[in-house]
C-alpha cells in the first residue's frame, strides 16, 4: 500500500478494514477501536466469526465467498460484539478487487430512527459504553433510550418501537421488564409506579441475569426551576467488581502469607519503613509495628554492614534492579545482632515506587554449620588421637617390657653383690648399682605415665563403639579435671568432696565427657584472671536410695529462670556463634538419659550456677565380665611351642623375652610369614598375633588359618595398639577374651599363655 494510502488509511474517522473472502481480516484502521472497543491487533488476530453475531454469520459468508475471485460489490449488515460484550448494528459496503480475493470495506452504523425533538440532542449517546434512559416528567412518555440501554435490559426487540415514541414507560415496565428488573432500573414496584428521585442518586442492582449496574438518577429541571425529566444513566460494573473483588482477596491473602511467612518482610520508601510483617517485629525485639514505621532502615543495620547495605539500597531504589541474596547482620533492639541472609526486590506498593525486603535469619543454620564443623574436627582429633595412640604403644610395648626385664635381671644381682662388697670394704660399686636400679625405675614410672596418657587419649578420642562397665564415679571425675585443669587454674580454686559411694554402670568415655562439659561450663561462667574469691566445687555423694548424686557447682554469673528453662534445648546457647554450638548440655542430657539418670540444674543470678547428675548405681547382682577367668594349674613339667607374628622386630623379640623359658618362641615378622608357618608340619600350641599389620592383618590370618585348621582358634592371643577401624572394632567384640592392649602386662600376658595351653 502507497504511503499515502496508508495515511489515509489509518487517520479516516470511518471504519475501514481490508479482508479475505474466507473473513479473515487483514487491515483495520484506528477507528475500529473508538466504534466497538476493540483496537485493530484484536480484530485482526480474532477475524469476522468472533465477533459477527450467530444469527448473521451465515448470510455475511455467502455473501463474502460470492465476491470472491470477481470484481464487484456488495452492502450488507450483521450485529457486531463490541469489547464491553453489547452488539452493535454495522452496515457494510464491501468491493472486491478481482483476482487479487481482496475484499475491502467501508463499515458505518445503520442510521438511527428519526428521533423525537426533545431527545435529539442525545443521539451521540448511541456510542457509548453506558446505558441511557430519559423519561418525561410530567408523562409516561420515554424521550430517549440508548441502544446499550436495551442491550442491558435485553429489549432490543422493541428498540425501534421506543425511538418511534411508541412505547410507554408503563408499557415497558409491565411487558418487557420482569419485576426484579424493574425495580433494579427504576425503582419501579407493581401498581405503584416509578418514584421520581430526589437530586443525584446512586446505587448499585443486581439485575436477574446476575449482572451489577451502577444507577446514577437525577431530576432535569426548566429554566425556571421546574423538573422537565429524569435521567438514568446505567454502567455495568459486574466485571470491574469481580476484579476488584479478586484483587482484594489476593491482597488479602497475600498479606496473610506475608504476614504468616516465618522470614522478615518489610518495604521502604525513601529509606524509611512503611510496612514491616510480625517475623521481622518479633526478630528485632519489637513490641508493636508502629514502633518501625517511618524510622530510617539503616537504624536496623549492623554498622560494619552499612556501606554494603547503601550499596545495595541504591542498586533497588534509584536504579530499580533487584540485589541478590546477601548476608547482613541485623540490630535487634537490646543492641544484639543477628545474620541474616536479605535480599531486595524493586516493587510498587501503594501507587508508588518502593523496595521490598525479604530477610531469613539464619542464626540456626549457623549454628548448625559449626556444629559439623565441630563434629568433623573432633572425629579427626579421635582419628589422630587413635592412630598416634597406635603408633606410640608399638615402641612403648618393648620400652616398657625390657625395662622390666632389665630391672629384674639387676635387681637379684645388686642383692647379692651389696653382700659381698660390704663384706669386702668396697660399698662404692654397689651404690651404683642401686643408683642403676633407680634410673630404670624412674624410666620405667615414665613409660607407665605415658601408657596412662594413650589410653587417656584413646577414651577421649571415643573410637570405641559404647560399652558399658561398672565404673568409679571419682577416677572419671579426676580424669575429666586433668583435662580442664588448663582452663580451671586460671579462673577458680577446684574443691574436691569425695564421699564413699558405690560404682555405677556406664561408658566411661561418654560419662567423662558429661563431666568435661560441665566442668569447661563452671569455669566459663567465671571470668579469667584472678582466682580469689572464685572457686569450683566437685561434690561426689550418695543421692536418692540406689543413685549415686554428682555436683559441679560454680561461684560465677548464674543463669536467668528464662534460659534455664531452655538450657538442654538442642542449639540453644548465649554464647556468640563460633563460641558455642548449643549442644554440649543437649548431649549431655541425652547421656545421663540414656543411663537411666538425671540431670537438673540450679542458678541464681549473680551467685553461681549448681548442676546435679544422678545416676543409678551398679545392680549389686551384676558383675563384670573377667578379661581372663581363672586359670586351672598347669600341668607339670609341660611347655609349648608359641608363634609370635608382629611387624615390628621389637615387639616380637620383647614378647619373646617376656614369655621366656620353658616354651620354645618362633617370632616372624609380618601375617603372610605367619601363615605360612601355620600352614607348615610345624606343630604350635599357642599363636601370639598382632591385630593391625600392614598387607595381611590379624584378622587376616586367624580367618584363613581358621579355615584350613579350625582347632587353632581358640589359640590365637591378639595384641593391639588400638582398634580404630570398624572392622577391628567388631573382630575384638567377636574374641572378647582372647586379646591384649599394647603396651601389654606380663602377667595377664602369661594368663592368656597357659588358659591357651590348658585349653587343649
Amino acid at each position: 500500500m502507497d504511503q499515502w494510502a496508508l495515511r489515509f488509511f489509518e487517520s479516516s474517522t470511518e471504519l475501514l478494514a481490508v479482508l479475505h473472502p474466507d473473513g479473515r481480516i487483514l487491515q483495520a484502521n484506528a477507528a475500529w477501536r473508538g466504534a466497538v472497543g476493540w483496537p485493530p491487533e484484536a480484530l485482526k488476530a480474532g477475524g469476522c466469526r468472533s465477533f459477527v453475531h450467530p444469527e448473521d454469520l451465515e448470510a455475511m459468508d455467502a455473501q463474502l465467498r460470492g465476491l470472491g475471485g470477481r470484481e464487484g460489490r456488495a452492502d450488507l449488515y450483521c450485529r457486531w460484539r463490541c469489547q464491553d460484550g453489547s452488539w452493535v448494528r454495522l452496515s457494510w459496503r464491501v468491493v472486491s478487487s478481482g483476482e487479487e480475493g481482496l475484499l475491502f470495506c467501508t463499515v458505518k452504523p445503520p442510521e438511527p430512527p428519526e428521533l423525537t425533538p426533545e431527545a435529539g440532542s442525545w443521539s451521540m449517546s448511541d456510542s457509548l459504553p453506558f446505558g441511557l434512559y430519559l423519561l418525561e416528567a410530567r408523562s409516561d412518555r420515554i424521550l430517549y433510550a440508548n441502544h446499550r440501554f436495551c442491550q442491558m435490559a435485553g429489549i432490543e426487540e422493541v428498540e425501534a418501537l421506543i425511538r418511534q415514541g411508541s412505547l410507554s414507560h408503563s408499557q415497558l415496565i409491565q411487558h418487557h421488564l420482569s419485576a426484579q428488573n424493574a425495580k433494579a432500573f427504576f425503582q419501579a414496584v407493581a401498581n405503584q409506579g416509578t418514584p421520581p428521585p430526589i437530586g443525584l442518586q446512586e446505587r448499585e442492582v443486581m439485575l436477574a441475569s446476575g449482572r451489577l449496574l451502577r444507577r446514577l438518577s437525577t431530576p432535569m429541571t426548566t429554566a425556571d426551576g421546574k423538573m422537565s425529566s429524569v435521567l438514568y444513566l446505567f454502567e455495568d460494573v459486574t466485571e470491574r467488581r469481580r476484579t476488584e473483588n479478586a484483587l482484594l482477596s489476593s491482597e488479602q491473602n497475600f498479606h496473610k502469607l506475608i504476614e504468616g511467612m516465618p522470614d522478615g518482610v518489610f518495604v521502604h520508601r525513601n529509606r524509611r519503613f512503611i510496612y514491616v510483617n510480625n517475623s521481622l517485629r518479633m526478630a528485632l525485639g519489637y513490641e508493636h509495628v508502629r514502633e518501625l514505621i517511618g524510622k530510617p532502615i539503616w537504624s536496623i543495620v549492623h554498622p560494619d554492614d552499612l556501606g554494603v547495605v547503601r550499596e545495595r539500597v541504591h542498586t533497588v531504589a534509584d536504579m530499580r534492579e533487584i540485589a541478590p541474596l546477601e548476608e547482613i547482620r541485623y540490630l535487634r533492639r537490646d543492641g544484639s545482632w543477628y545474620d541474616a541472609e536479605s535480599t531486595g526486590v524493586p516493587v510498587e506498593f501503594d501507587g508508588e515506587e518502593a523496595v521490598v525486603v525479604i530477610a531469613r535469619d539464619i542464626t540456626e543454620r549457623k549454628r548448625m554449620q559449626a556444629q559439623l564443623l565441630q563434629t568433623d574436627r573432633m572425629a579427626l582429633v579421635g582419628t589422630l588421637a587413635a592412630g598416634v595412640g597406635h603408633e606410640i604403644n608399638n615402641p612403648l610395648s618393648y620400652v616398657l617390657a625390657n625395662l622390666n626385664l632389665a630391672l629384674e635381671a639387676l635387681r637379684l644381682p645388686t642383692q647379692e653383690c651389696e653382700c659381698s662388697l660390704e663384706a669386702a670394704g668396697t660399698p662404692g660399686y654397689a651404690a651404683n648399682l642401686r643408683e642403676m636400679e633407680e634410673l630404670l625405675q624412674e624410666a620405667q614410672e615414665g613409660a607407665t605415665r605415658v601408657r596412662n596418657i594413650v589410653r587417656d587419649l584413646k577414651s577421649f578420642s571415643r573410637q570405641d563403639a559404647e560399652r558399658r562397665t561398672e565404673v568409679d564415679v571419682q577416677e572419671s571425675l579426676d580424669f575429666s579435671i586433668k583435662m580442664a585443669s588448663v582452663e580451671l587454674r586460671h579462673r577458680a580454686h577446684l574443691i574436691r568432696k569425695y564421699e564413699p559411694v558405690p560404682s555405677v554402670y556406664a561408658d566411661t568415655s561418654r560419662l567423662g565427657q558429661v563431666f568435661l562439659n560441665l566442668l569447661m561450663n563452671a569455669a566459663q561462667a567465671i571470668p579469667e584472671g584472678s582466682t580469689t574469691g572464685n572457686h569450683i566445687t566437685v561434690w561426689v555423694r550418695p543421692g536418692p536410695p540406689g543413685q549415686v548424686a554428682v555436683d559441679v557447682s560454680d561461684t560465677g554469673a548464674g543463669i536467668s529462670p528464662e534460659v534455664q528453662d531452655r538450657i538442654f534445648d538442642p542449639f540453644f546457647t548465649t554464647k556468640p556463634v563460633g563460641i558455642g554450638t548449643g549442644l554440649g548440655l543437649s548431649i549431655c542430657h541425652g547421656i545421663i538419659r540414656s543411663l537411666g539418670g538425671e540431670i537438673f540444674v540450679r542458678s541464681e543470678l549473680g551467685k553461681g550456677t549448681t548442676f546435679t547428675v544422678l545416676l543409678p548405681a551398679a545392680s549389686p547382682s551384676w558383675k563384670p565380665v573377667p578379661l581372663a577367668s581363672a586359670v586351672p594349674a598347669r600341668r607339670a613339667g609341660s611347655s609349648g611351642r608359641i608363634l609370635v607374628i608382629d611387624d615390628e622386630p621389637a615387639v616380637g623379640r620383647s614378647l619373646a623375652r617376656l614369655i621366656g623359658s620353658p616354651h620354645q618362641v618362633t617370632v616372624v615378622e609380618s601375617g603372610r610369614d605367619g601363615m605360612a608357618k601355620l600352614s607348615s608340619s610345624e606343630p604350635f600350641d599357642v599363636v601370639v598375633c598382632d591385630l593391625m599389620m600392614p598387607d595381611v592383618t590379624g584378622m587376616d590370618v586367624y580367618e584363613r588359618v581358621c579355615e584350613a585348621r579350625p582347632e587353632l582358634a581358640g589359640r590365637f592371643i591378639f595384641i593391639t595398639g588400638g582398634s580404630f577401624t570398624p572392622r577391628a572394632r567388631q573382630f575384638l567384640e567377636s574374641v572378647p577374651e582372647q586379646w591384649l592392649e599394647k603396651p601389654f602386662d606380663e602377667q595377664q600376658l602369661h594368663l592368656f599363655i597357659e588358659k591357651a595351653l590348658n585349653s587343649h
